[in-house]
């Protein structure tokens, strides 16, 4: 393993030769004062794809397994722990990926390695007006001592002007309220809690209107009750042909709030708002990889800022999940590790499937990270990280 150079910098430029060709070049200048990363950090290796990186040592447990006998499309998972009990959701569809019938499925484990038998969220009695839609799960919160699953409902088209953002309520974590509509939009990132309880989610404008002049919406919510209370924020988002699906993320920092956005560039686009999510400063660059993935961000027990995902240096690649930690909250990315790396297959062909380890969620709990991911967009597992081993 090589040595590496920390650099104080903000700006630092990596070099992923040929590779960079499967990206649409980024229009807007490179970011000084957004997000630093340390020079060198995502160097590629020898396959050119994955920076040079350490492995982290992890546990694997699958929550999940696909078979003959049940669905076979599983994604877009999430965690929380609720009553010292730990709930996983995902979009579970029976073939391929975002085709009719595809269903929200949950399960439950007490110590994080023994998963109950995964069932469907919501009962057939609530599902009889959405025989042909599709569910996408977006996350989980604890709120007002009930467990609350976000989701997306389409009716069998993402960007369908129908498509929209619903939310069930649970006090015990098997019977849930009718859906709730909270606003249009195509979401699959869970709510980020930032200072003073105020909830940010970022998601995907869907209407045809909307979407020739934006993509990214971005929404803050305030108050007690989730059926009220949302406001969504304006962002200046620069040359469209950038973004597919956004799907924004947060960090929370010591000062300002962070946005981070897939695109087509090869790396993260960037964002800042200083007052907690309701203003967002224009669309930047920023020097993190990304392969065009979901990706998760949070925070460790000890300040350190974490994100997750599939930092790669070419489009659509997932053959790794790799996790990028900031000592600082936030500020620059100094140190990164490999977390998954094992070769994976499909089991089973469908609409949208890819080999590899995807869009992740992280939990802390108890002395462990745990990551929730899917894997070939058919299995779920959680590979658990301990803290300590994550800590500078």
């Amino acid at each position: 393993m090589r040595s590496r150079l920390i650099c104080n910098s903000w700006l630092v430029c990596f070099v992923a030769g040929g590779l960079m060709t499967e990206f649409v070049r980024a229009a807007e200048p490179v970011s000084q004062s957004v997000v630093g990363v340390s020079a060198e950090l995502y160097q590629a290796g020898p396959d050119g794809v994955t920076p040079d990186l350490e492995k982290i040592d992890s546990r694997l447990q699958y929550i999940y397994r696909v078979s003959e006998e049940n669905y076979k499309f599983s994604h877009h998972p999430c965690l929380i722990a609720f009553r010292d009990t730990l709930f996983c959701i995902w979009s579970n569809g029976k073939i391929g990926e975002d085709e009719p019938g595809q269903r929200l499925a949950i399960s439950s484990s007490s110590d994080a390695k023994h998963w109950s038998a995964a069932g469907p969220l919501l009962s057939k009695e609530q599902l009889q007006q959405y025989q042909q839609h599709v569910f996408v799960a977006t996350g989980l919160i604890v709120r007002e001592e009930k467990l609350v699953a976000f989701y997306t409902i389409t009716p069998g088209k993402n960007f369908h002007q129908e498509t929209a953002l619903y939310f069930s309520e649970s006090t015990d974590g098997k019977r849930w309220s009718d859906p709730y509509k909270i606003t249009d939009g195509f979401f699959i990132n869970p709510p980020v809690v930032v200072k003073g309880g105020r909830l940010l989610m970022g998601g995907e404008y869907v209407s045809e209107t909307d979407r020739e002049t934006k993509r990214s919406k971005l929404i803050y919510h305030d108050g007690q009750s989730l059926r009220s209370g949302w406001t969504v924020a304006s962002i200046e988002e620069g040359d469209l042909k950038r973004i597919g699906y956004a799907e924004p993320n947060f960090i929370d920092r010591q000062d300002d709030v962070i946005g981070l956005f897939r695109n087509y560039t090869g790396r993260l686009l960037v964002s800042r708002s200083v007052d907690r999510g309701q203003s967002w400063e224009p669309l930047s660059s920023s020097q993190i990889p990304d392969s065009t993935a979901r990706f998760a961000t949070g925070n460790l027990p000890s300040g350190v800022r974490y994100l997750v995902g599939n930092t790669l240096l070419k489009k659509f690649d997932r053959r790794a999940l790799l996790i990028s930690l900031s000592d600082d909250q936030g500020e620059t990315f100094s140190r990164a590790f490999v977390i998954r790396d094992e070769e994976t297959e499909i089991s089973f062909a469908g609409q949208h499937k890819m080999d590899g380890w995807q869009y992740p969620h992280g939990y802390v709990w108890k002395d462990q990270l745990l990551i929730v991911h899917s894997v070939n967009k058919e299995d779920v597992a959680i590979s658990s990280i301990k803290l300590q081993s994550l800590e500078n």
